[in-house]
């Protein structure tokens, strides 16, 4: 009996050796099984860069991969609720009284009646997503180094037209960190310098970002696409005088220093670019 029982041991012993031999069998294969996943290859295509920049804008008014709903960029609050273009309103105007709701889904009410928290998740959501674009526009400036286009053989016409994509970038990225600064003043700091991988980024006080946005801005004016010279729905040189008009307009709250003659200057730039009213039936 003893003699069967060893043996039966020894047999259930080598099965579960078996399994856990298995079911660890290409665990430290840390690559996709499609290549065409990873930052090695995802750049062969020549559209790649394009489509890159595309993802950045569609972030202002989409959640996700797939429209209305499925694949988002985040997990939490319904895709309905969490698209930043909606959100941003939200923000804006249920606060005040020029809008009021009439449901109360979440903690959407709290923001009507302004006894919101840290908590509400409409706030955090805001902030998660504002982020995120900024997280997406950091690793577009880093992919597109003068290093990596170098290694890559990209050839001179595609690398002028990547050099229009990265103002444009530079530009999104800016936008979203006004949005940041409008709304939660003192956040934290990242850009396409620092490292990839989960760390904690230093909080920036509202001045010193207000003063990187105005040099950011600035500096990509003459970079990128002249104004009414850019497709539809893609920045150009307009799209950054009114950033800076806006930046400008509450320079006061920002920095404690009011700059509202630069924000008159930066609107009749836009005035004077040709822009008429679009005629809506």
């Amino acid at each position: 009996m003893k003699a069967m029982y060893k043996h039966v041991t020894k047999i259930l012993i080598f099965f579960a050796l078996s399994f856990f031999m298995n079911s660890c069998d290409n665990d430290l294969d840390l690559l996709p099984e499609d290549d065409r996943l990873t930052s090695a290859n995802a750049f062969d295509e020549p559209e790649s860069y394009r489509a890159f920049l595309a993802k950045i804008y569609a972030g202002i008014s989409l959640s996700g991969q797939q429209g209305p709903a499925g694949q988002p960029d985040l997990l939490g609050l319904d895709e309905g609720f969490s698209n930043y273009l909606r959100l941003y309103w939200k923000l804006q105007e249920f606060p005040t009284d020029e809008a009021v709701i009439g449901w109360d889904d979440g903690t959407i009410r709290d923001l009507n009646f302004q006894n919101w928290t840290a908590g509400n998740e409409f706030i955090s959501t805001m902030y998660a997503r504002i982020m995120f674009q900024v997280g997406l526009t950091n690793e577009f400036l880093r992919q597109t180094t003068p290093e990596l286009l170098d290694s890559r053989g990209v050839d001179a016409s595609l690398r002028e037209q990547i050099q229009l994509f990265r103002a444009e970038a530079r530009f999104m990225r800016a936008l979203s960190y006004w949005h940041m600064i409008d709304l939660y003043a003192n956040p934290p700091f990242v850009t396409d310098a620092d490292p990839l991988g989960a760390f904690l980024p230093s909080q920036i006080q509202r001045a010193d970002l207000f003063a990187f946005l105005e040099s950011e801005l600035i500096e990509i004016e003459n970079q990128i696409v002249p104004a009414k010279q850019n497709e539809y729905g893609r920045a150009d040189r307009a799209a950054v005088w009114t950033l800076l008009a806006k930046l400008y307009l509450n320079a006061e709250v920002y920095t404690g220093t009011p700059r509202y003659a630069d924000a008159l200057e930066n609107c009749n730039k836009v005035i004077n670019a040709g822009y008429s009213i679009a005629q809506v039936p």
